[in-house]
């Protein structure tokens, strides 16, 4: 694995509240993986990647040589490449866009906005047997894996909160409790 790679230890999904809406998708759904060595990200590598729903890819592939090709919908794109709604034990597999122009839409809604709902959902499919194809050009540790919704979730959350973190702490690098006021109103009162 090159050493530009980050790679993070595999963990177990986390379950997400019932009651907190899922993160928004980020930019890494695009560079980052799940291998055999655990989860990679930022690697130029895996930029051309993508995760989609194994359940909607096979239940859209059939619809689209199907006579409701038509009805193929933003939302279909939507719960295929960001699939939030579905049980954390689903699996979501690697898809392979290098063929693509550098230009090609990444997310379901610049996906359907450039290219529309079926031929989004045509772009994924083939992504797919393209990746079927490309696959053994990774060493087989390195290899992109399917992994589940939950492990994808709990990825998606903790880079939202480690790039959170890194922001909030930039302009002063340090906190000191002592310096907030209003902390101390607040012991005053208590008291």
């Amino acid at each position: 694995m090159p050493l530009s790679c980050w790679l993070k230890p595999a963990r177990a999904a986390r379950p997400r509240p019932v009651d907190s809406p899922p993160p928004p998708p980020t930019h890494c759904e695009l560079s980052m993986a799940k291998t055999a060595n655990g989860m990679v990200t930022e690697c130029a590598e895996y930029d051309r990647i993508l995760y989609v729903s194994k359940e909607r890819l096979a239940a859209l592939g059939k619809q689209l040589k199907g006579k409701r090709a038509a009805d193929i919908s933003a939302e279909d794109v939507e719960a295929l490449m960001y699939p939030e709604h579905e049980d954390d034990d689903n699996l979501l597999v690697p898809v392979d866009i290098a063929d693509k122009p550098a230009s090609f839409p990444t997310t379901h809604g610049a996906m359907v906005k450039t290219l529309g709902a079926r031929a989004a959902v045509q772009a994924m499919v083939d992504a797919a047997a393209l990746f079927e194809k490309s696959k053994t050009k990774f060493k087989k540790d390195d290899r992109p894996i399917p992994m589940t919704v939950g492990e994808w979730m709990a990825e998606m959350a903790m880079d939202e909160n480690e790039g959170g973190e890194e922001e909030e702490l930039e302009g002063d690098e340090e906190e000191d409790p002592e310096e907030d006021p209003e902390e101390g109103e607040e012991e005053q009162e208590a008291g």
